[in-house]
């Protein structure tokens, strides 16, 4: 074998490699894309993060929006997703999520759960209506209430949106965002 030949062989050789590297790579990031909701459900988190809810909400400008009755979608600006007296949304920035209720009470107005970037509970929000003082309330019964508001809007839209990867690379998934979800 000549100099000429093994430079060809090796050139082949080589650009084989990249060809199937960055096919593997689109493949790989087409992949949890598309089922970064079914590995958020399956993946190991701490105790009061959300993943789905984190995955649904920074998702959804660039997923379908199923179509679920009393559920709307806004992606203009903040990804927001609200049924008929809830308003869950996403930050534009992306750190923060938040749980907005109506003003249906006589004792609090701009009522809001106030949650991380991994979906965990902060605060509750509001001010009271004859003084403007606002309020913050961090406790363990707000914390199950916020939940059964999110449960509301995201177990629907959850429902509609998972779907079972071919081919599973939940591995891959942990190792990327394990550590968003595990404080």
């Amino acid at each position: 074998m000549n100099n000429k030949t093994l430079l060809k062989s090796l050139f082949f050789t080589l650009i084989t490699l990249f060809v199937l590297f960055l096919v593997g790579f689109i493949y790989i990031s087409y992949n949890l894309a598309t089922y970064q909701l079914y590995y958020a459900k399956h993946m190991p988190h701490a105790k009061g993060t959300n993943p789905e809810m984190a995955f649904i909400l920074d998702g959804l400008d660039f997923s379908e929006e199923p179509e679920i009755k009393g559920i709307s979608y806004d992606t203009d600006g903040n990804n927001t997703i609200a049924n008929n007296k809830l308003m869950l949304t996403q930050t534009s920035d992306g750190d923060a999520h938040y749980l907005a209720l109506p003003d249906d009470t006589t004792e609090e107005h701009y009522r809001m759960y106030i949650f991380s970037a991994s979906g965990k509970f902060i605060k509750y929000y509001y001010q009271k209506h004859y003084d403007n003082k606002d309020i913050y309330d961090s406790s363990e019964q707000r914390r199950k209430e916020a939940q059964g508001y999110v449960d509301e809007i995201i177990k629907p839209v959850a429902a509609k949106l998972e779907k079972k990867p071919k081919v599973n690379l939940q591995w891959f998934f942990n190792k990327k965002y394990e550590k968003r979800f595990s404080r």
